[in-house]
């Protein structure tokens, strides 16, 4: 059967509507994954920080609070009685320790607070050892007590008027019981699978929603090794089940705890499924108004080549004597047609180039990312384009964060790439590597007026006052591109350790690198 020109015309409409939308569902669907998948990994380290904050800030004061009720005790170091209504006021009070005891320079227990025993007795384990021996503030690692508990200690010392060490006051937390730190973390426990859990410096579980798992060693998971080494961050790992979680963790320095708080990858981007409908449905009602269109546009169009064919037929039946047809044209309804037809498609790539850019752009800055850069070296290169390259750092960058905070901090990576924006030309790019590096990529640029921009752009900085209301310094690398002689990858690490030494020559300084 012979196809009509409308069937042909109506297919391959059909066809480019459904490609031009299979290419937008599938780039949106990448890229808010992606997107979900690092505001999960941000969300979790961020409250893991927040979390870890407040453990902290618990911690020490706990520890204040043992040191003032340590001074008040000093008079009442050989009445065991009046011991023993101290430590009683004194968790009742608090609401943070399990038990309280004081303990003897020669390790026998004073005094307990509920009584549990130990009254007397010479204690021989781990955390009490340890307070003996350091005889300061401490909160110990986890360890088994004489009763069989899993439990920390929480120390300071006691000394007379002549600087003699007299006891220590200590507090525990029973770590497979209701317990201080069960109250602060329990409650962020969600209902999508996310939920926290503590290590202390040796890969001991120290808090998990499960109590049966408390105690376990898990030194061997990989945010677990992160921690020890104490870092903070975010990644995905997979736990000891073999599901996958988008976990951030940070460090305690009091504790030397890592608090890690992750939610399950799939919960994190289950959203994608009604993300993917609600483009499709949106779509719907567009996709349905340009089918009916194109149907009405190849009729109008297959017409005057219908009304051609009848007449060719006429001619034939007639022994070629027909009445002379009158035969629109039909230009203006194909012009319309291809009109709509391009005018949909350039709507739906430019949504296309709108995700693309978004990949290229850097979202905190403005500026273009690594990506992108390597994408225009990779261009240059091919078209034998000379250019250099000027590789910036911000000095000290890790004290502004930690003295103003990590928003103050993209502050002030925004007035950097503001000033960067200021100096550069048509062809020139200005790119975010990651933290506090930045790279500008000008185009047909000798060496020589490189350093120039580079040079003036340290200066423009320094005698700026930033967001800090401070000036910040920079430090920058500067070196040619040699297409005969070396690679991309080669003028980056090239151009990094010029940038290296202008560090370690003092900051703030233009250092070129070797050719």
């Amino acid at each position: 059967m012979i196809k009509t020109l409308r069937f042909w015309i109506t297919l391959l409409v059909s066809f480019a509507m459904i490609g031009i939308l299979s290419i937008t569902l599938l780039s949106g669907y990448f890229v808010t994954k992606e997107n979900l998948i690092n505001n999960s990994l941000e969300i979790n380290r961020v409250y893991s920080m927040k979390l870890s904050q407040l453990t902290e800030e618990v911690f020490k004061g706990m520890q204040s609070n043992l040191q003032v009720k340590a001074s008040e005790m000093s008079a009442e170091i050989d009445d065991a009685e009046k011991l023993t209504e101290k430590l009683a006021d004194l968790i009742s009070s608090s609401k943070n320790f399990n038990s309280l005891s004081v303990v003897n320079k020669d390790g026998v227990v004073l005094a307990t607070s509920p009584e549990v025993g130990i009254v007397g007795k010479k204690l021989d384990t781990e955390g009490p050892k340890e307070a003996l021996y350091e005889r300061k503030n401490l909160i110990s690692t986890p360890y088994r007590a004489a009763t069989g508990r899993l439990l920390i200690l929480i120390s300071t010392p006691l000394w007379n008027e002549k600087n003699e060490y007299l006891v220590f006051l200590s507090g525990t937390i029973y770590l497979q019981e209701d317990n201080i730190i069960h109250d602060i973390l329990h409650e962020h426990f969600a209902t999508d699978g996310s939920y926290v859990w503590v290590v202390d410096n040796r890969g001991m579980l120290v808090y998990h929603p499960n109590p049966e798992r408390i105690g376990e060693n898990i030194s061997e998971n990989e945010v677990t090794q992160k921690v020890l080494r104490h870092k903070s961050g975010a990644q995905k790992v997979t736990n000891s089940e073999g599901k996958e979680f988008l976990a951030g963790y940070t460090y305690i320095k009091s504790s030397k705890w890592g608090v890690v708080s992750q939610t399950p990858y799939v919960a994190s981007i289950e959203p994608l499924k009604g993300m993917v409908y609600k483009m499709l449905l949106y779509a719907l009602p567009f996709i349905l108004f340009f089918f009916l269109l194109t149907i009405v546009l190849s009729g109008r169009l297959s017409y005057p080549l219908r009304k051609l064919a009848t007449f060719s037929a006429n001619l034939k039946e007639n022994g070629g004597q027909s009445e002379c047809a009158d035969i629109p044209t039909w230009y203006f309804e194909a012009k319309q047609l291809n009109e709509t037809i391009h005018e949909y498609a350039n709507s739906q790539q430019q949504r296309v180039e709108d995700y693309k850019e978004r990949s290229y752009t850097d979202p905190l800055t403005g500026l273009k990312n690594r990506r992108y850069g390597d994408k225009i070296t990779a261009k240059w290169t091919m078209e034998n384009r000379p250019f250099s390259m000027i590789m910036i750092d911000i000095d000290h960058f890790k004290a502004v964060n930690d003295r103003y905070g990590h928003q103050i901090g993209d502050e002030v990576l925004k007035f950097l790439s503001g000033k960067m924006s200021e100096i550069i030309r048509g062809d020139d790019v200005c790119i975010r590597l990651g933290g506090e590096e930045f790279v500008i990529l000008l185009a047909e640029t000798d060496v020589k007026e490189a350093m120039d921009i580079a040079e003036r752009l340290r200066i423009n900085v320094t005698s700026t006052i930033c967001p800090t209301n401070n000036n910040i310094t920079i430090s920058l690398g500067v070196g040619s591109y040699h297409s005969n002689r070396e690679s991309i990858l080669e003028l980056f690490s090239r151009v990094d350790k010029a940038l290296y030494q202008a560090k370690v020559d003092g900051r703030n300084r233009v250092v070129l690198s070797e050719n």
